[in-house]
């Protein structure tokens, strides 16, 4: 329901034309991929959600995207969102990406 594929690497995908992933989802537990033929008995410890620079397309609005269908994944299977380090996901936080996005944006721009 979220748009997602199961492709390269044995993980999801939010595909947007073009070959290049808007982003990406792997599972926590080793070896992060997902394995079809057992995945309704499987017991998934977690999900990452990432984005792999430089891409063709903006990165902030790949992370956009990527928050929103986190969000709605979270909601749906009644989990919570949090970061890298394993703290709660804040606006705050979400805020500082974003502005490390852009500046990434800025950056590679310039080049």
């Amino acid at each position: 329901d979220a748009g997602l594929q199961h492709g390269r690497y044995g993980i999801f995908h939010k595909l947007a034309g073009g070959e290049e992933p808007v982003f990406s989802v792997a599972s926590l537990t080793e070896p992060g991929s997902f394995d079809l033929t057992n995945l309704t008995d499987a017991t998934i410890a977690g999900l990452s959600f990432f984005i792999v620079l430089p891409g063709t397309t903006d990165p902030v609005n790949r992370f956009d995207a990527m928050i929103e269908s986190a969000r709605s994944l979270a909601v749906e299977l009644d989990s919570d969102l949090h970061d890298a380090g394993g703290s709660s996901w804040s606006i705050q936080r979400e805020r500082y990406v974003r502005e490390e996005l852009i500046e990434y944006r800025h950056q590679s721009e310039r080049r």
